[in-house]
């Protein structure tokens, strides 16, 4: 079973609102002594209309397009993902840039290139948090074949 066919125990959930905390006391940018750079999303909740906060890795950041590549780690199901299907404008701050943003999802092609990207640049960093969430690999073509099933995101800032 992976990331994809459950949706997280209530520990990982637990585990995935920490860094959010970090941030709202003031230590943003600490993901940085592991080699890694987050983006907060504030979304609205699609049921309660409130707004609801989640930490994603940011995989690549291009400047020329002011777009940054995330993964969405349960796919579709994901409660953050499911609420900018239904309100699209989120928040968005990576470091101490904070923007509107919209989201549009990669294709087959463009997800496994950026999985190739963010593998070879962080090679470490990549199987441990592929591995948290019940995915592992053994190597590029395997993250190629993956990408089919995962859902990955160009954020950029809304005009």
């Amino acid at each position: 079973m992976t990331a994809l066919d459950k949706r997280p125990s209530k520990f990982l959930k637990f585990f995935f609102k920490v860094p959010v905390w970090m941030y709202k006391i003031g230590f943003g940018g600490f993901e940085r002594l592991v080699g890694a750079q987050w983006m907060l999303l504030t979304t609205i909740g699609r049921k309660t209309g409130k707004p609801r906060e989640t930490m994603v890795d940011v995989m690549d950041y291009d400047k020329a397009t002011d777009s940054y590549y995330i993964e969405v780690a349960y796919g579709q199901r994901a409660d953050w993902y499911r609420n900018i299907q239904a309100n699209p404008i989120f928040e968005a701050k990576v470091g101490r840039r904070k923007f509107l943003a919209r989201a549009k999802a990669l294709s087959t092609e463009g997800s496994a290139d950026m999985l190739v990207k963010f593998y070879r640049e962080k090679p470490v960093y990549t199987r441990s948090v592929m591995a948290m969430v019940g995915m592992k690999f053994n190597g590029e073509e395997d993250l190629r074949a993956m990408a089919s099933k995962l859902l990955l995101l160009a954020v950029h800032p809304e005009d």
